[in-house]
Order: structure tokens, then C-alpha cells, then sequence
């Protein structure tokens, strides 16, 4: 790859487009055969970790949230409706052993794909790109809006 293509000039906000755009298109297919989206995929493996609250759930995934989705409700609603999770009367959620069932077969699908997006990396890249992504990240949310 010549340096002079244009592909490897390009800025690092298009490159973290770009994986995003190819991880989510990944994940929609991964998670087609059962219906499910990477969100959804989200609140199941969350209750998998144990039982949570809905506003724990909407605490713990609110990076994804938007003012156009503003809680994992219909989410919890939708495990609930297929049978793998269960909403107590004061709004705990657990998986039953269908959901328990589905999740650990979803998350090995899932951990073959994450195996598949870093097979070109060693660990200590990985790490390496990791360490580096968080440190830009720290870098713009310490960063104080400025009035102009």
C-alpha cells in the first residue's frame, strides 16, 4: 500500500467509522438468525453477568443510549416476550434457562467474531491499540468545552 493511495493518510476519525460501520454490519449478521440486535445483545449479556435493575440496565448501557432511546426497556420487553428473561414486580431482571441457554450459545458465536476482528493483531498490539484509543478518549473528555 503506497502512502501516496490515500488510504493510509486518512484520519483517525475515519478509521474508527469505518471499524465501527464493519463491527455493527458483522454483528447485525451474527445476530440475525435469532432476531436479536447488537442492543439487544447487549441487555442479554448484561443479565447474564446476574440480575439487574432496569435503571442498572439503562446505568450500565447509557453510552449507547440516545434521546431517541432512552432506556434498554424495550429490550428487556422483547427477552421477556421471547422467554428469556423474566421482569419481577419490582423491575429485576433475570434470564431464565432459555435466556441462559441462547446466551451462552449467542456469546460463543460472539467470541469467535471478536476472535476473527484482532486475528491480525498480536496481544501486545491489541493492547497497545486499546491503551492508545482509551488515552484519546480520556484526552477529549477531560477536555473543557470552550466558548468561542
Amino acid at each position: 500500500m503506497s502512502l501516496h493511495d490515500g488510504t493510509t493518510q486518512r484520519p483517525l476519525g475515519y478509521w474508527l467509522k469505518h471499524i465501527d460501520g464493519a463491527l455493527e454490519a458483522s454483528m447485525a449478521r451474527l445476530f440475525a438468525a435469532d432476531s436479536l440486535t447488537r442492543r439487544g445483545w447487549q441487555v442479554l449479556n448484561t443479565v447474564a453477568q446476574g440480575p439487574a435493575s432496569l435503571a442498572g440496565l439503562d446505568k450500565a448501557l447509557a453510552p449507547f443510549l440516545s434521546a431517541d432511546e432512552p432506556t434498554v426497556r424495550p429490550y428487556v420487553d422483547d427477552l421477556a416476550g421471547r422467554g428469556w428473561a423474566h421482569v419481577t414486580g419490582d423491575g429485576t431482571v433475570t434470564l431464565t434457562e432459555e435466556g441462559r441457554r441462547a446466551h451462552e450459545r449467542i456469546a460463543e458465536q460472539v467470541g469467535a467474531l471478536r476472535a476473527r476482528v484482532t486475528e491480525s493483531l498480536s496481544p501486545e498490539e491489541y493492547g497497545m491499540l486499546v491503551g492508545l484509543l482509551q488515552r484519546v478518549a480520556a484526552h477529549l473528555d477531560a477536555e473543557e468545552p470552550r466558548a468561542d
